[in-house]
């Protein structure tokens, strides 16, 4: 028997906020109450028209009281937390399969580096000791992955979904 998040299949609905700006998936069975309790709509794809009939492929719905944060508020709070889970606790430098323990500034903030989701990656200690205040290029390494905003995935979704939607 399949339980919670496998029997609903988790990630399978995007939710948007009022202005159709993309801010979290949410399971089938979580947008199915928001709309039943009317707190958002469903979408059709292809034109943004929003219906309350719940039949065929649910993927899209809107929350119109809701205005998504930006991602420079998602740094906020334990930042280095959220990082270190976004690469999966895995040194992002070329060549090291040790744990990540550190977040670490690509380009480093001594040279006018930023703290912000494109410019962080999760490191072991030896890998953050060996580039210092350098970029990688600098040192001679190599990241594994550029380094994403949190919901770069999702809008890579939504920009399927639009394309799927208007191709049909």
């Amino acid at each position: 028997m399949l339980k919670g998040r496998e029997r609903h299949g988790i990630g399978e609905v995007i939710a948007v906020d009022r202005n159709y700006v993309p801010m979290q998936e949410v399971s089938r069975r979580r947008a199915l109450c928001a709309v039943v309790a009317g707190r958002a709509h469903v979408l059709n794809p292809a034109t943004f028209e929003r219906h309350g009939n719940l039949e065929g492929r649910l993927e899209l719905i809107i929350f119109p009281h809701v205005q998504a944060c930006s991602d420079s508020k998602l740094l906020l709070g334990r930042l280095e937390r959220r990082v270190l889970r976004r690469d999966r606790f895995v040194c992002q430098y070329e060549g090291c399969q040790r744990k990540a323990t550190t977040v670490d500034h690509v380009v480093p903030l001594c040279q006018g580096g930023s703290t912000t989701w494109q410019n962080l990656v999760g490191c072991c200690l030896s890998c953050n000791q060996v580039k210092g205040g350098r970029t990688p290029e600098q040192a001679g390494m190599v990241l594994k992955r550029q380094p994403k905003g949190p919901r770069a995935h999702l809008f890579e979704r939504f920009e399927e979904l639009l394309k799927r939607a208007s191709a049909a």
